[in-house]
């Protein structure tokens, strides 16, 4: 008989008996506890556990074998695993290509474009005196003025003339006869503001490589403890 079934033992519940067997997995004859049909007893009992011989060794090759890549297989393609050297092979990914690409900008505006009142600059320069207390070469402390040429800036908002006139219509004129002139804001149109921004970075041309997730590794076979 390929299974020894070496007692059998009512479950508590009385709907099944535990099963004490033994079974050959892997070379090792292993003591192993199941379950069967409570009604089932001499060649039928055994003809159901030799009926069940694959699922036994399976789950034996599962307890020996911790971490198999065989873990859900069936029982020749274990065995075939085992006897290949109990090796889970190696993992490995390959990384796509990598075209490469242009930095991508935009121009965006951040500051529209629009009208002004023009204004003049103008530099003056001007000579400014202040106190200053220095060591000299003797040690001592000094008071003294010291003149220094600075430049400053001025701005000066632009304005230009034109004519007034009445409500009615009719120039506006001064006692000699001579146009009556209002100062309004001369004004400029300037330039909307725009600012370069990354759209998206340049890319790097890479090849195409395979990387080693995890390498082939042979798993150890742990002793099976009997269970009774």
């Amino acid at each position: 008989m390929a299974i020894t079934i070496n007692k059998t033992e009512a479950v508590g519940d009385g709907s099944q008996n535990w099963i004490y067997i033994t079974v050959n997995a892997d070379g090792d004859d292993c003591k192993f506890t199941h379950t069967a049909p409570k009604d089932l007893s001499g060649d039928a009992l055994q003809a159901y556990v030799d009926g069940r011989e694959d699922f036994y060794k399976r789950e034996l090759l599962r307890n020996m074998y911790e971490g198999a890549d065989a873990y859900n297989s069936s029982l020749e393609d274990f065995e075939a695993w085992v006897s290949a050297g109990a090796k889970n092979a190696e993992v490995s990914k390959e990384i796509p290509a990598v075209e490469a690409k242009d930095a991508v900008y935009e121009d965006v505006e951040v500051s529209p474009a629009g009208e002004r009142q023009k204004v003049v600059v103008t530099e003056v320069e001007e000579e400014v005196t202040s106190t200053v207390i220095e060591k000299n070469s003797s040690g001592k402390y000094v008071e003294k003025e010291v003149t220094e040429t600075v430049t400053k800036s001025s701005e000066e908002p632009q304005f230009e003339e034109v004519p007034l006139y009445h409500a009615n219509g009719q120039p506006k004129k001064d006692d000699d006869g001579n146009p009556v002139m209002h100062k309004i804001p001369l004004m400029e149109e300037y330039e909307a503001v725009t600012e370069r921004r990354l759209v998206s970075a340049a890319v790097e041309a890479k090849d195409a490589e395979q990387i080693i997730i995890s390498p082939e590794k042979a798993i150890e076979k742990k002793a099976w403890v009997d269970s009774h």
